[in-house]
């Protein structure tokens, strides 16, 4: 009889395990941390109204915005720096939005859990039953944060270019498609682990017993 093999359908949760963990922490230490990862960026008009600043280029993050103190929940409307609040922002709505986006690296701490079940989930079934619940809250939370990143920057675009204010320019950042991604390969961990938890004849005999798990 042929010896089984240790499970490889473990090895995509492996990988994209670490690749939803990488991302997510890469969208975590964003601007005003990491200024080259971003979700929205803003270079301000040639005539802007003092005291905001002309030609100014401002992008958001997790944690703030260009100069500002990383801090969980911000003022999107005071990107100048000045203490200014941009008048068409509706700032009250869109700050209590930013205390949502603590969700990435919330996922991101159970991107690490879920890399972890799923190196054990290679020799014991036990570790891709617990990797699929992990991998499934990761998901969850990745889906949720990408929803409240394109509803908050993108009510943030539009309004940072209502009229007096059309010659600005806007642009989404790396950090919205990196949640995407980061999205995508957080589905196929669970993917990865839920076809591992629910198949059979996938371990070696020495872990035979827990095919009954």
């Amino acid at each position: 009889m042929a010896k089984r093999g240790y499970p490889t359908s473990m090895i995509p949760a492996v990988v994209f395990s670490v690749c939803s963990f990488i991302l997510l922490i890469m969208i975590t230490v964003s601007t005003p941390m990491w200024n080259s990862v971003y979700f929205l960026r803003l270079v301000s008009g040639p005539n802007e109204p003092l005291p905001l600043p002309s030609n100014a280029v401002v992008t958001w993050g997790v944690f703030g915005y260009t100069h500002s103190a990383p801090q969980l929940g911000y003022s999107p409307a005071q990107w100048s720096g000045t203490g200014i609040k941009d008048p068409t922002v509706d700032d009250e709505s869109l700050r209590g939005i930013t205390y949502a986006l603590i969700l990435h690296p919330i996922a991101a701490f159970f991107g690490v859990i879920a890399f972890g079940f799923s190196l054990i989930g290679l020799c014991s079934r036990a570790g891709a039953v617990f990797g699929t619940f992990a991998s499934g809250l990761m998901t969850l939370l990745v889906m949720v944060a990408f929803i409240v990143d394109m509803v908050l920057f993108s009510i943030l675009k539009a309004r940072l270019v209502d009229p007096p204010y059309n010659d600005r320019q806007t642009s989404y950042g790396p950090a919205i498609w990196m949640t995407l991604a980061a999205f995508i390969a957080s589905a196929i961990t669970l993917a990865s682990t839920a076809y591992t938890t629910f198949s059979h004849h996938r371990y070696p005999r020495k872990w035979e017993n827990e095919q009954q798990y």
